[in-house]
């Protein structure tokens, strides 16, 4: 789990956007964190997936760490997307 790269894609200002389609728990849940990491506060980290179980973990570990799980979309049939801010 070292070794993958996370691909941080600037959506507009003060919003970004983590791809982690292809990836089960918890390897959406440790993305998120370290992508937290990299954005200043207030601003909004979405996170696009594809495992349903992480739209209930990603939420709650985000939340543990004190930043704000806006809400969780479903797009399509096997597709979600987070929206975080961070505190």
């Amino acid at each position: 789990m070292g070794g993958e790269k996370i691909d941080l894609k600037p959506l507009e200002e003060n919003r970004y956007e983590l791809d982690v389609r292809g990836y089960s728990c918890p390897y959406p849940e440790v993305f998120a964190r370290r992508a937290l990491e990299k954005i200043d506060s207030g601003e909004i980290l979405e996170l696009k997936l594809d495992n349903k179980p992480s739209c209930e973990r990603v939420p709650l570990a985000v939340e543990e760490e004190g930043h704000e799980c806006l809400d969780v979309d479903q797009l399509e049939k096997a597709l979600w997307i987070i929206r975080i801010r961070k505190k």
